[in-house]
C-alpha cells in the first residue's frame, strides 16, 4: 500500500500503521515486517533543503550543514498527517530535528503566507524516527519509536482532556 503513490505504509501485527517517508531503504522490525523503500525519485524529491558552510582547519575542513523543510515536504507530511489510517510516519533524525527546530524557534510563523504554524505542530504528533532493535541487524523496534523533547510535548498537550 502506498499513500499519495509515494510512501510505502503497512499495518503491523501490532494494529499500529506505518509509513515511510523519503527512505530510499526498506525498514525491517524485529518482528520480521518489512516496511517498502521508497522509489529513488521520491528519495530526491523529499530530500531537505542544505546549506553547507565550510570551516578550513588547514588539513581538513568542518562542515556545518543547515537543514530546512522543502515545501513539496511540508505539503506531503500535512498530508499524510491528516489521513486517518497512518498512526506513525517513519522519516530520517535530520526531517525530525530540522522540524522540530522551526517549531521550537517558531519560524513556520515567520512564513504564515505559506505555514500554517498551529498544523505544522501537528505534523509532530505523527512523526517519528526508528528505534533501532540490533546495530548490527539494523532490525527496527515495532512497540518504541522515537520523538523529539517538542515532538513529546505536542503528544502530550493532545493526550490532555479539553
Amino acid at each position: 500500500m502506498t499513500f499519495n503513490n509515494e510512501f510505502p505504509f503497512i499495518k503491523l501485527n501490532s494494529g499500529v500503521t506505518v509509513m515511510n517517508f523519503s527512505s530510499p531503504h526498506e525498514y525491517v522490525f524485529n518482528t520480521g515486517e518489512v516496511l517498502p523503500a521508497c522509489s529513488d525519485e521520491v528519495a530526491q524529491k523529499y530530500k531537505l533543503n542544505s546549506n553547507h558552510t565550510l570551516h578550513d582547519r588547514g588539513i581538513y575542513s568542518d562542515v556545518l550543514i543547515k537543514y530546512d523543510i522543502s515545501d513539496d515536504m511540508y505539503r506531503a507530511l500535512q498530508g499524510a498527517t491528516i489521513y486517518d489510517g497512518i498512526d506513525i510516519i517513519l522519516v530520517p533524525y535530520p526531517v525530525l530535528d530540522a522540524w522540530s527546530l522551526r517549531i521550537k524557534l517558531r519560524t513556520f510563523s515567520n512564513d504564515m503566507e505559506k505555514y500554517d504554524h498551529d498544523a505544522a505542530e501537528r505534523v509532530l504528533l505523527k512523526i517519528r524516527t526508528c528505534k533501532l532493535d540490533d546495530r548490527v541487524t539494523k532490525m527496527i523496534r515495532s512497540d518504541q519509536f522515537c520523538t523529539s523533547v517538542e515532538g513529546l510535548m505536542v503528544i502530550n498537550e493532545a493526550l490532555v482532556p479539553a
